[in-house]
């Protein structure tokens, strides 16, 4: 049981190491001195291998269900505000739908969604061709008085080129 115990400690010990031992690579251009990293970083908090949004705080992830106002959150790191969202209303009543910057209060999409309907957003398709800032959002869901019942699904990027090569 003893050695059991150890083995168990010394393959955790392992593991924090190898994934502190990971680093970007970092790329420069030795003609204008200007360095940048792949688009291969990591572009949402807690995501380590998928560039999907996914909340950073809330219940079951992509799903939105409960009363008449549902919040669900989600970061996008610096550098990567090239985003698309995908949001589908599951109930035959209208949701207006909006996407807010927390630190800034900025208010970068407020849209209704149909019953039954669904809407897909990207940045820059609707005047922020230079992407939106990183940080904490709110993509908030209000059904007017009914129970929002919903999906949304997000991808982000540091490219618009990744959007368009699918």
């Amino acid at each position: 049981m003893r050695k059991g115990s150890i083995l168990f400690v010394t393959l955790c010990i392992a593991v924090v190491i190898m994934g502190m031992g990971t680093q970007k690579t970092k790329t420069e251009n030795l003609e204008t001195g200007v360095s940048s990293y792949p688009a291969t970083r990591p572009v949402v908090a807690d995501q380590v291998t998928s560039r999907s949004i996914n909340p950073t705080r809330g219940s079951n992830g992509e799903n939105v269900t409960g009363g008449a106002v549902v919040q669900k959150h989600f970061t996008i790191n610096k550098g990567y505000g090239h985003i698309e969202l995908t949001m589908e209303n599951y109930s035959s009543r209208a949701v207006s739908i909006s996407l807010t910057h927390n630190y800034t209060g900025k208010v970068y999409f407020s849209r209704e969604i149909p019953g039954m309907g669904a809407l897909t957003w990207r940045n820059f398709e609707q005047g922020y061709e230079i992407g939106l800032r990183g940080g904490d959002y709110t993509l908030q869901w209000s059904g007017g008085g009914s129970e929002v019942n919903g999906k949304f699904n997000g991808r982000t990027s540091s490219s618009v080129a990744e959007f368009t090569i699918q």
